[in-house]
């Protein structure tokens, strides 16, 4: 039988990366924020290895994890900028 695709379930290593990704980033956001509201900014997180958002089992990926946590805290919310992401044309395709 043929491995799963990668976004098909979660693995645990990605499990733990992506606890560790959403509380570092919870934490950054905190010391990064009061700055950004002095000089009237937004912060941004950008993953340029995303995937679909969720696996195929339903699991969360990282940024989904990052921005439903964003979403519950005033600050994150009122200062987060998400995005997207343009690819210059030099990128190619591939990339888009």
């Amino acid at each position: 039988m043929p491995p799963p695709k990668f976004f098909d379930e979660r693995s645990d290593q990605s499990e733990v990366k992506a606890r560790i990704v959403q509380k570092y980033f919870y934490v950054w956001a905190k010391v990064i924020i009061p700055s950004a509201k002095l000089r009237d900014k937004k912060i941004a997180y950008i993953d340029l290895y995303a995937g679909p958002g969720r696996y195929k089992d339903g699991a969360a990926s990282t940024p989904l994890m990052i921005l439903e946590q964003a979403i519950k805290e005033p600050d994150l919310r009122d200062k987060w900028s998400p995005g997207e992401v343009e690819w210059p044309d030099s990128f190619g395709s591939e990339c888009a």
